[in-house]
């Protein structure tokens, strides 16, 4: 039974929103809010959510240092960032700060039901297009490093890198890739030792400086 906080001041969206959860997790707890600042009210007078669907352009809001600020109060709890923005322009920026996914209100109903999912799944959400330009920009961007850059990864490990930055579990990527359990650790922590990061979150911030 989720506990849900919906930070969306059109009446619309956030009811529909709501309806989504709802159906698919009927005992869930939900809460409303219109505004930022209610939001953390919300929070602040106890009430313990696993889930922050958050409206980008929300009245009082932060930009990229709402996501901090909610997970200051509540540091377990997962962020779907929900906007009619571009995603080209401000996903990486949202996933970086923490967020745990970023979806376009543009979206159809079942992706937007996939990404709620996924992220009280524990994975992170991303559409493919973001999943397309995290990888481009590392392939465009790892030639000409100097020695104190992270190592050039193998293509093997290149197919695991891509897999994490999707949110697939280790037993996911195994099944996927045909490997071993134990095997796909030991890329993944290659991968975080050449890219000298200790979680996924360093990691996501990493490709995209490259």
């Amino acid at each position: 039974m989720p506990a849900v906080l919906i930070i969306e001041d059109h009446e619309i969206v956030a009811y529909s929103l709501a309806t989504i959860v709802e159906d698919h997790f009927p005992d869930s707890n939900i809460k409303l809010a219109s505004t930022f600042l209610q939001g953390i009210d919300i929070i602040n007078s106890g009430f313990l959510t696993e889930l922050i669907i958050l409206d980008m352009e929300i009245p009082g809001g932060e930009s990229y240092a709402m996501v901090g600020r909610l997970k200051a109060l509540q540091p377990e709890v997962k962020i779907l960032v929900y906007t009619g923005h571009d995603e080209d322009k401000h996903a990486f920026s949202f996933l970086s700060a923490g967020a745990n996914g970023f979806l376009s209100k543009n979206s159809p109903m079942d992706q937007v039901d996939f990404a709620i999912k996924q992220v009280l799944s524990g994975k992170t959400y991303m559409t493919e297009r973001v999943q397309q330009q995290v990888a481009e920009s590392f392939f465009n961007k790892t030639a000409g490093r100097t020695s104190t850059e992270p190592a050039t990864l193998s293509p093997r490990e290149m197919e695991v890198l891509d897999l994490l930055l999707e949110g697939k579990w280790i037993k996911e990527i195994a099944l996927e890739l045909n490997l071993k359990l134990t095997t796909v650790s030991t890329y993944k922590t290659r991968i975080f030792e050449k890219m000298k990061v200790s979680n996924i979150i360093d990691l996501y911030k990493k490709v995209r400086l490259y």
